[in-house]
């Protein structure tokens, strides 16, 4: 289970300290949206956020472990790594995601970690092109016509070993911006306006 307590407690620390910096700016061409969601609890999580995803992709068998910000900033290559396992696997396109998603999963595992899970990713769609996203329509997927995942700035995911219901309710803690809870199937993320609903 992931628990806010622990998180909720540094959070007013950070507060106190007046460590607020917010989502780390990136270089413009690197294409990256701005984030919509400044100032939510995940901006204020950043100093305390271990800016390290453990990823798998259950579709085509990839696993990636990076560190994609640190002292010097974002880890470019970490970046690209890390979009790449997020591509639309069935077309082979790949697009800059938000980061603001990447630090959303960061400190999901965090909270992962501290409640004893192994901290792995399994990431179910990531970025989604036209194409596929049409597919999914004609196959009788509940796929929205502008979804987020279209821009890189959704995904879909499960923490290996936790509780679905669990992750949802701390990403919505998070304030990251849209949150679906697919329940007992996965979570979903983006980084449009503040919504919650269940599938």
């Amino acid at each position: 289970m992931i628990s806010r307590r622990g998180f909720i407690g540094k959070v007013a620390a950070v507060a106190v300290c007046g460590l607020m910096p917010g989502i780390p700016a990136i270089a413009q061409e690197l294409d990256i949206p701005e984030p919509v969601r400044a100032q939510s609890r995940l901006d204020q999580l950043v100093p305390l956020i271990d800016p390290y995803l453990d990823l798998y992709n259950p579709h085509t068998r990839e696993r990636k472990q990076v560190r994609f910000f640190g002292t010097t900033g974002y880890n470019r290559t970490g970046l690209r790594e890390i979009n790449f396992l997020l591509r639309d696997w069935r077309q082979d396109q790949v697009v800059q995601c938000d980061v603001r998603l990447y630090w959303a999963l960061a400190a999901i595992r965090t909270a992962a970690l501290r409640d004893g899970l192994t901290g792995e990713i399994q990431v179910n769609s990531g970025y989604r092109s036209q194409a596929t996203n049409d597919y999914l329509r004609s196959e009788g997927y509940r796929t929205a016509v502008n979804s987020f995942h279209l821009r890189g700035r959704a995904v879909d995911f499960v923490v290996k070993g936790g509780s679905v219901e669990h992750v949802a309710r701390y990403a919505q803690w998070l304030e990251i911006g849209g949150t679906g809870h697919y329940r007992g199937r996965f979570v979903h993320i983006d980084s449009g306006e503040k919504r919650i609903w269940f599938g």
